[in-house]
């Protein structure tokens, strides 16, 4: 008796788990906007590094711009 309801609180955090995933992916999925380094395929510390005219906090307010995603 005791396992079952191991089991299935176990059962009922995974799906809550999932659930919460899911729901993060429908957001970044369903946001109209995107960090400018992340539509060119590039993480934010190598973006900021090719940057070479900026100082480093302009590179980074730079690389974090918010441009609309490509479909």
């Amino acid at each position: 008796m005791l396992l079952n309801r191991v089991l299935v609180a176990a059962l009922v955090v995974a799906v809550a788990a999932f659930l919460l995933y899911l729901a993060a992916l429908a957001r970044a999925a369903l946001s109209p906007n995107e960090p400018y380094a992340a539509s060119i395929g590039l993480t934010l510390d190598q973006c900021v590094a090719a940057q070479d005219s900026l100082s480093a906090e302009a590179a980074r307010r730079y690389c974090l711009r918010p441009i609309p995603k490509r479909l």
